[in-house]
């Protein structure tokens, strides 16, 4: 399967069995109709990139909380219950931080 992201303002969408890096200058965008088709239709896993604390005084329901200031020091726990998993999803993920 070929890795596509798309960016949403604040959000990047990736299409792919797996989680990827790629500068946001580099991925296409998407309209926030698509986004919300994307919901609404819940084909999509939706993961929070902010601190714990700005996720705490509010998120998108359901998000996923993985904070990317902390990616090399990400707990095992984190590690094992988000990361891995989304390396292996099926859906589209949609990461935010704003």
């Amino acid at each position: 399967m070929t890795r596509t992201a798309f960016a949403l303002t604040g959000l990047l969408l990736i299409l792919s069995a797996g989680l990827i890096a790629q500068p946001e200058d580099e991925a296409p965008r998407i309209t926030q109709a698509q986004f919300k088709k994307l919901i609404a239709a819940k084909d999509v896993i939706i993961v929070d990139t902010r601190n714990p604390d700005a996720y705490e005084r509010g998120h998108i329901p359901g998000a996923l909380l993985l904070p990317l200031e902390g990616q090399l020091t990400w707990s095992d726990e984190k590690q094992k219950s988000v990361v891995e998993p989304l390396k292996h999803a099926r859906k589209p993920v949609v990461t935010y931080c704003a």
